[in-house]
């Protein structure tokens, strides 16, 4: 729950985007007392967050994103989480007491529904594994590895791992794992592993990873966490090591999830989406239509675009990639020439607490360099403090709006400065739990000769 308002000083600090940093990345440290810190930002709906420690702050983490390993004095350190209210203000979301023993390595995770958060201090030592590692009478070559489980789908798992030369049947277990905790670390051989995920006290399998590179002597930290994507169970894992950038590994047996945008004004069309393993048909799709989403394999497609009626082809062999857990839009739209043309766009489907991802794309060939204004109740353009820039025709821009009512103006300006509206649209609310995607397109009907489509 939000408890306080943050300080002057780390308000400042956080807009600037980060904060000031105690400690260091290496395990080398001033002191011979001495614990390791690191964060991992896993609350499905969170705004950007920072991490505390006795008002040292740390920089921004964004949700499926961590910080480095810092080093940090031992004893009680009083733990903050900073996040983002509804009034966009700076706040403690979350607060707690945690102890740093000596040589002790903590990866503090946040989890759960950002206006109720949870924090998971997960505990390891190197120790075991430095100690192999060092030992000149052999030539190890050891890693560390444990499991959290935060995925809000609260699901408990048994989490196992093989060699990527073998199979499920010579998997190692690596324990079981409830929601909210995580496994004993356990000390491997470094080398490149799959991952499975099965039902608790099962051995059905319903997760299970490419090539894992864990081939670098360091402490590997297994996050599930929530996914957003087309794969049915709405999980997916991080392999969180000591750097900033958690690599992501969906499951081979996640689908893809596929849906089209007809942005011609006058035909209806049929599109073929086809690889050598699946093909699928969708039909009669009208002039500014969004078809429901479809699902597909993994894998590399081609697609063709005919007209509805005399089944004359349009467009042949757009290449469409598809891989695991992915949610994409073909958009279908005619060219400076008239020709006809797709593109593919990735959908971002997480909800934000109090905020929004909006997404434009221009499909007008007309106008280049277009302004996107985000007009409120006591703004004009001039004043506007939400604006996109430079978006030219087949570019999509994004930003993050917080919850309000927004008129969207976008506004083509001329070499000689004169400027003409494009587009004005009514009101838009945003409100809810989804994000908003638009495409801009010609429309003839349309007052200002556009239109923007919802998808």
């Amino acid at each position: 729950m939000f408890n306080k308002k943050i300080s002057q000083w780390a308000l400042m600090s956080l807009l600037a985007g980060t904060l000031v940093g105690c400690g260091s990345d290496s395990d080398e440290a001033s002191s011979d007392d001495v614990a390791y810190i690191q964060y991992y930002n896993a609350s499905p709906n969170s705004t950007s967050t920072v991490l505390a420690l006795d008002d040292y702050g740390y920089s921004a983490v964004d949700f499926a994103d961590s910080m480095p390993r810092y080093s940090y004095s031992t004893g009680t350190a009083e733990l903050d989480i900073y996040g983002q209210d509804e009034n966009g203000d700076t706040v403690v979301i979350l607060n707690n007491s945690v102890s740093l023993d000596n040589d002790s390595r903590h990866l503090f995770i946040l989890y759960d529904d950002y206006h109720q958060p949870s924090l998971l201090d997960v505990i390891f030592s190197r120790t075991e594994m430095d100690s192999l590692n060092d030992d000149e009478d052999n030539s190890y070559s050891k890693m560390l590895l444990t499991v959290a489980n935060v995925a809000s789908v609260q699901q408990e798992f048994d989490a196992y791992i093989s060699l990527d030369t073998q199979t499920i049947d010579e998997a190692t277990m690596l324990g079981n794992v409830a929601y909210g905790s995580y496994t004993e670390q356990q000390i491997l051989d470094t080398d490149e592993y799959i991952v499975y995920l099965t039902n608790a006290g099962t051995t059905e399998v319903v997760y299970t990873t490419g090539t894992v590179s864990l081939e670098v002597e360091t402490a590997y930290k297994l996050v599930i966490r929530d996914s957003f994507g087309a794969g049915e169970l709405k999980v997916t894992i991080d392999v969180v090591d000591s750097t900033t950038t958690p690599v992501n590994y969906a499951a081979l047996e996640a689908a893809a999830d596929v849906r089209v945008f007809n942005g011609l004004e006058t035909t209806n069309i049929n599109l073929d989406i086809s690889s050598h393993q699946e093909a699928q048909y969708l039909y009669d799709i009208a002039p500014y239509g969004v078809t429901e989403y479809h699902s597909l394999s993994f894998n590399d497609y081609a697609v063709t675009i005919k007209d509805s009626s005399s089944l004359a082809i349009l467009f042949d062999n757009l290449l469409a990639s598809f891989n695991q857990d992915e949610v994409k839009t073909i958009l279908v739209y005619q060219d400076e020439d008239t020709q006809v043309k797709g593109m593919v766009i990735e959908e971002d489907l997480r909800p934000r607490a109090f905020e929004y991802q909006f997404s434009l794309v221009n499909l007008s060939s007309d106008f280049d360099g277009l302004a996107v204004y985000f007009v409120r109740d006591s703004e004009t353009i001039d004043s506007v403090e939400y604006k996109l820039s430079d978006l030219d025709f087949e570019e999509q821009l994004q930003l993050t709006l917080p919850q309000d009512d927004y008129e969207i103006n976008i506004v083509y300006t001329a070499d000689n400065g004169t400027q003409t509206l494009i587009y004005q649209s009514d009101v838009i609310s945003l409100q809810g739990e989804s994000n908003f995607s638009y495409i801009l397109t010609p429309d003839s009907s349309s007052q200002f000769g556009h239109r923007l489509t919802a998808l």
